[in-house]
């Protein structure tokens, strides 16, 4: 008689499926928790405003913008605008400014205020000017040079970082000094013939390697700066630095004046009070007296009857 052949009980054969789907759950709930420990060990390494401040890539950003691109650069341009008020209320370094700026930019390169106003921005942010600042508001400049190739505002700005700026807010002894200045004169040149460049930009340029050609540059700049300044507290942070270039200037050239007045009185009386040099005029000596007169210009001579 053959042997019968043992089949599973059908409980058995419906413990199968739910065993196998235990498992499952146990090795994804392991997956989660190891997940979620290493997610924790990341964040205690962010910086705490991270969780307030951060903005996803703007790849991602404009995915989730569903076509409307422009309208995420301006909720985060307001977004911005808000965070360096804050910063810039609280006296607190603005160092999520520049991620904000390049992702409104990346949504929207068509944005114009954002490459004169962000980099002003980062410059004039009520913390002390340095090199650095400088640079990442040169970087703005220079997308918005790619974006708006014939606008002559940008360049200028540009220039004007680089020519003088830099230089005045690094250290003597930096050995990018020259290359910078070197940069600032070409692009300077380039946007003083740009078409509809205002009046004054040619002569500045035609004198900009000059110490006072420099000061004009920079006072014509700040003037820029406090025109599209976002806030009360950076428009009085331009308005102490153009008062400081404007006072240098003016002691400058009171200096001057007083070396050509003082050069005029040598010239004449040199050892009597500088009233009577002023009074009487040029020196008069044996050779001035005894020489003879100039000759007259033949329109101014007469005929004699």
């Amino acid at each position: 008689m053959p042997h019968s052949i043992a089949h599973p009980s059908p409980n058995r054969r419906r413990l199968r499926p739910a065993l196998a789907i235990g498992l499952l759950l146990l090795a994804l709930a392991t997956v989660a928790l190891l997940c979620q420990s290493r997610a924790n060990a990341l964040h205690d390494r962010w910086p705490p405003e991270a969780d307030t401040f951060y903005l996803p890539p703007s790849k991602i950003v404009k995915l989730a913008s569903l076509g409307h691109s422009e309208l995420a650069a301006d909720l985060i341009h307001a977004r911005a605008n808000v965070y360096f008020g804050t910063q810039l209320h609280a006296r607190l370094p603005t160092k999520w400014l520049a991620q904000y700026l390049h992702a409104a930019i990346d949504l929207d390169p068509q944005f114009r205020r954002l490459y004169l106003a962000g980099a002003a921005m980062l410059i004039y942010n009520g913390q002390r000017i340095v090199p650095d600042m400088i640079l990442a508001a040169n970087t703005v400049l220079e997308r918005g040079r790619q974006a708006f190739p014939f606008d002559w505002e940008i360049p200028f700005q540009l220039g004007f970082n680089l020519l003088y700026e830099l230089p005045s807010d690094a250290t003597p002894d930096d050995s990018r000094i020259p290359g910078w200045r070197q940069q600032g004169v070409e692009i300077l040149r380039q946007a003083a013939l740009y078409e509809g460049v205002p009046y004054f930009i040619p002569s500045l340029v035609g004198h900009m390697l000059t110490k006072e050609g420099s000061k004009d540059l920079g006072v014509r700049h700040l003037e820029q700066a406090y025109a599209v300044a976002t806030s009360e507290e950076a428009r009085t942070q331009i308005r102490y630095r153009l008062a400081e270039l404007r006072g240098q200037q003016v002691a400058e050239d009171l200096a001057k004046r007083q070396r050509e007045f003082q050069s005029l009185v040598d010239g004449r009386y040199p050892d009597f009070p500088e009233a009577f040099s002023l009074i009487v005029g040029p020196r008069i000596t044996s050779n001035s007296v005894l020489a003879a007169p100039a000759p007259s210009s033949p329109h101014h001579v007469q005929a004699v009857p």
